[in-house]
Parts: structure tokens; sequence; C-alpha cells
């Protein structure tokens, strides 16, 4: 089980309903790679952007850079980070 510790920093009504609509899309886009061509699936570009769009907003709310990535409790709008490094942490 992956242990996170939050922030204390939370996100607006607004920013959550952003970030489920991103989870609903990712989790709702098919594993396709094209090979050769140089794309990842377009399932993990999903969720790429999922993680991304959470992380930029927990910088915007003056959190410092880490390595990987920001998640988001989406119940308590607070941001959270993983007591591992390098472990991202799921959006909704």
């Amino acid at each position: 089980m992956q242990k996170y510790t939050n922030t204390g920093v939370k996100a607006t009504k607004k920013e959550v309903a952003q970030i489920i609509k991103l989870y609903k899309k990712a989790e709702a886009t098919p594993v396709i790679s094209v090979s050769g061509m140089g794309f990842n699936s377009f399932a993990g570009r999903a969720w790429d952007a999922l993680r991304e769009a959470t992380h930029k907003l927990a910088l915007k709310h003056g959190l410092p850079e880490i390595p990987g990535f920001y998640g988001l409790n989406t119940q308590t709008r607070e941001f959270l980070v993983a007591l591992e490094k390098h472990k991202t942490v799921g959006g909704a």
C-alpha cells in the first residue's frame, strides 16, 4: 500500500472539478499505441496529462517542485505527496 503525506494545501472546488474531468477522460481513453512512429499510447498520454495538470496546480498553490508528481485527494481537495521518492500519486 502506497503511503502519502498531506501538504495542508487545498485546490479550489473548480480545480478539483477540472482534475476529475481529466481523470474520467484518462479512464475512458483506450490503450492504443502506434509503433514505429514515436507515439506513446493514447491512454498513457491521457494519464500523463492528468498527473502534469495536478502537479502544475500544486505548484500554482505555492508548493515546491519535487521529484515525481503531486497528487490530489478529490474528497478533501488536499494535494498529496508520496512518501517514497519518485512515486506518483493517483488523480481521483
